[in-house]
Formats: structure tokens, sequence, C-alpha cells
């Protein structure tokens, strides 16, 4: 066992945040490291879904990458006797999709946070110091770098946060100072390993450009087909995308087959929703039998085999809001 992994405040969490598949192995395993990547989050700590969890979620399945991007992440949330949680979350002898063409010499370091803004506070810092320190000691990296001082990235804002600073032994000395100033963002950009539209639009930052500019902008360029050295315009695809005016919601009554909201299950007793429920399964050729208000097998086996096609990763038998959005959209599609 490592030492850092003896560390008291880190949590395993290797295999137990969603996943679909596995990054593989590195070339040399643990010897391929090289450089420890300092990121930081860019979700304010304020907000609910800086969490890992929501960091995996995203990774999956909207970057569809195998895992979450990390192979450790510190949470200045969670405070155990003094220092925040370390979060072990990707095997460190994988090659995690978080600095593109050096992941295979890249150990992957997140703190949670936007340091724009946020404020490295102390038992972050501390918990950054005892993982810096037993990594040194367990001869994994041999240099630190921040996300943006890697090659390819000198663009992007991670980590604002001083890596070196945070490094020292007094605390008082280790408030964050900006590293490296992050460049112009390119013209052009060759594609890297692990980027994806979503990984590299710069929605929330200085230059404003959405997965939506790029598509909009790359029109023969598959987002779900991107190659390694792939050239797409990027810094130019800034406001190339102009969305159309929105067409208003229509009232749920407004529609032939009107969905009910909340959560339905085994054994709830809104007859009227169930059967609201039961008619649109049927309608969608997701037969549940006769619409009779009860919340019974057969309807919990429709709504399992609607969310195995259009869910993958939530099939449990309950309608809730996903599950709604989802059979609306299949509505709509079939002229209902």
């Amino acid at each position: 066992m490592y030492t850092f992994e003896k560390l008291p405040q880190l949590v395993d969490k290797r295999g137990k945040l969603v996943h679909k598949g596995s990054y593989s192995k590195r070339k040399n395993g643990v010897n391929s490291i090289t450089t420890r990547v300092w990121h930081h989050s860019l979700t304010k700590l304020s907000v609910g879904g800086s969490k890992i969890e929501s960091f995996a979620d995203f990774h999956v399945r909207t970057n569809g990458w195998p895992e979450i991007a990390y192979h450790l992440i510190i949470d200045p949330k969670h405070v155990v006797n003094g220092k925040a949680t370390i979060y072990y979350c990707v095997d460190i002898t994988k090659r995690s999709y978080h600095v593109g063409n050096s992941n295979t010499i890249g150990l992957g370091i997140c703190i949670i946070g936007d340091y724009r803004t946020d404020q490295l506070d102390t038992p972050t810092l501390r918990s950054i110091q005892d993982l810096h320190a037993a990594l040194i000691k367990d001869g994994i990296g041999k240099y630190d770098k921040a996300h943006n001082e890697m090659p390819g990235y000198s663009w992007k804002e991670c980590c604002v946060y001083s890596y070196q600073k945070a490094f020292k032994d007094t605390l008082a000395d280790s408030l964050p100072t900006k590293t490296t100033e992050p460049t112009e963002v390119p013209g052009l950009y060759t594609i890297q390993e692990g980027d994806t539209f979503w990984s590299i639009a710069l929605k929330d930052g200085k230059e404003g450009i959405t997965v939506e500019d790029l598509i909009a902008a790359n029109p023969d360029v598959k987002p779900s087909k991107l190659k390694v050295g792939q050239t797409i315009k990027f810094g130019t695809a800034q406001n190339t995308y102009t969305p159309t005016p929105k067409i208003p919601k229509k009232e749920q009554s407004e529609y032939k087959h009107p969905l009910p909201s909340g959560v339905l299950k085994t054994g709830s007793t809104n007859k009227s929703a169930i059967k609201q429920l039961q008619n649109a399964l049927n309608a969608v050729n997701f037969k549940c039998g006769t619409a009779d208000g009860i919340y019974g097998g057969k309807t919990k086996d429709a709504v399992m085999r609607f969310q195995k096609v259009y869910l993958s990763y939530e099939v449990d038998g309950i309608y809730g809001p996903n599950t709604r959005s989802k059979l609306q959209a299949v509505l709509k599609s079939k002229g209902y």
C-alpha cells in the first residue's frame, strides 16, 4: 500500500462512482507518471453540483469518458479532523482523461472549487500538503505542473491557485495567487486524447465559446467521433451559433397524453396520475396492460423497459423527473 493511501482523510471511491467501463492501464504502470498535474474544478464551492458524484456524472454521461477524470480529488466541503477529505477516484495505474496527450505521464489531482473567486482554506491546504508529501515519498511523479502548463492547454484557466505556494509549510504564506496566466484561446485547436466539445468549451470562460458554437463552426465534424490530431475551429467559433427563439411550452393538459409530475412507484396511490402514466407508456409501445391506476408489477416492468432504452443509467422502475422528461420527448417524437 502506498503512503498516500494511508492518509487518515483519504476515502477510497474507486469503482464506486458512476462509470461505463474502465480506462486503459499506463504502459509502464505507475512508473509512467512523471508529472503531478494540479486542477481546480471550476465549480464554485457554494453550488450543489460541486461534488465528486456530479463530476463523475458529467464526465461519463456528457463527455462519454469511461470514468471520472481525476485520480485524486480534494474536497474542501468535507473536513476530517481539521483536514479536507481526499477522494481516491481512479486507480493511479490507469491513464485517465484529464490532460490530453499527456494522460500517460500525468497524475490528475483536482481541488474542488473555482479559485478565480473561491479561496483555499486551512483544511484544504493541509490536505494538499499531506498528499503532496506522501506522493513524493511514494516516488509517484517527479514534477508538479498546473493544467495550463501542460502542452496544448495554455489557454485553460486551470488551475489559478498557486500550487507551489500551497506546498509550503507555513499556511499563512499559502494563500492562492495565480500561476501562469492563461494565453488567448487559439483560433484553431488540435484535438488531444479524451477531448470532447463539452470538455473544451468555454461557456463560463472569458471567451464565452459554447458547445453549440463549436458544432455550428465545425459542421463537418461529428462531436461524438473526434480524433486525436484533428484540427477544429475554436476561438473563431465564438458566437457562430445563433439560437432560434424558444417556442413556449404547452401546458401538460393540452397534450394528448399529459404526464403527471412528482414520483410514482410501487405502492403509490394517486390513481389518476398512474393512469396518465400507463396511457402514455401504452401509446409509445411499452405496454403495461389496461390503465387501471394501480402501480403494480406490469407498470413497473414497463417503466424499467422504457428506462433501459432511454435512461440506461437509471433503471429502477420508478417514475420521476428524468423518466417524465424522456417520456414526454418520446411522445412528442411520435406525434402525441
